[in-house]
């Protein structure tokens, strides 16, 4: 992930960046915006500020990323450390990925221009490859090139795990149909890819897009990028994103 330069004479939410020096430096930072500004400032008054919303009843907020024009982060409003957090594997556990799929329109809006869902992704990297210690899902635009690639796998059979190659790594992709988010949660569909898989959570990366299947019909692709540090992989599905938003 890029570390941009925040600057220092301003307000402490509005130095948060995905990956930047204070949030490197406070790993708690995200929870801390989350718990002791955004849901206090919606119950006491109403209003969901420096957060773009919270959703009190499902337990989630909305805010707006500093890296990139549009990039927001959906995060719970529960301490939830990251993608290892084993109540995410719960049958009960919220639709984390249903929720920031259904927000997805906030990047489109930021840019000022329609955006069809193959251009959008929403992902969560591994544990090695975040600095933050509170669970938060990237919103933003998805690399053309990454688009391109994944559009070959549209044949796919649908809900099995095939191998994606691309830019020299392996990775993992299935095949969605688009009612998946209401059916499955890709938290536990990346458990169930293997017995190693279920066991090591913590060094999964999971990035979930829209696809324009064989059919003509909407879906989507989710792929599990694993940490591998043999091969310097890191286990950042974000690489995958476009935070430029150039298409």
């Amino acid at each position: 992930m890029r570390m941009p330069t925040c600057p220092l004479l301003i307000p402490i939410w509005l130095l948060l960046c995905s990956q930047s020096a204070i949030a490197a430096a406070d790993p708690h930072k995200l929870w801390e915006i989350t718990s002791q500004q955004c849901v206090p400032s919606m119950q006491e008054r109403g209003q969901p500020q420096p957060c773009a919303m919270v959703d009190l009843q499902r337990g989630f907020v909305i805010l707006k990323d500093l890296v990139g024009p549009a990039q927001y982060l959906l995060m719970p409003t529960r301490r939830l450390t990251g993608i290892e957090s084993p109540e995410l594997l719960r049958e009960d556990a919220p639709r984390y990925w249903a929720y920031a799929w259904e927000q997805r329109w906030r990047v489109a809006q930021k840019l000022g221009r329609p955006l069809e869902d193959e251009q959008l992704g929403v992902e969560i990297n591994s544990a090695a490859a975040r600095s933050q210690l509170h669970l938060h899902l990237h919103m933003d635009c998805m690399r053309r090139d990454v688009a391109a690639s994944l559009a070959r796998h549209r044949d796919d059979p649908l809900k099995q795990w095939l191998p994606w190659h691309f830019e020299g790594h392996r990775y993992w992709v299935m095949r969605l149909p688009a009612d998946a988010l209401q059916q499955d949660d890709p938290f536990r569909l990346a458990a169930a890819r293997s017995t190693y898989a279920a066991a090591n959570m913590a060094s999964q990366s999971l990035l979930l897009t829209g696809a324009r299947l064989a059919d003509g019909s909407a879906g989507f692709f989710l792929v599990n990028m694993p940490a591998n540090f043999d091969l310097q992989e890191p286990g950042s599905a974000e690489v995958l994103m476009d935070h430029d938003c150039r298409w």
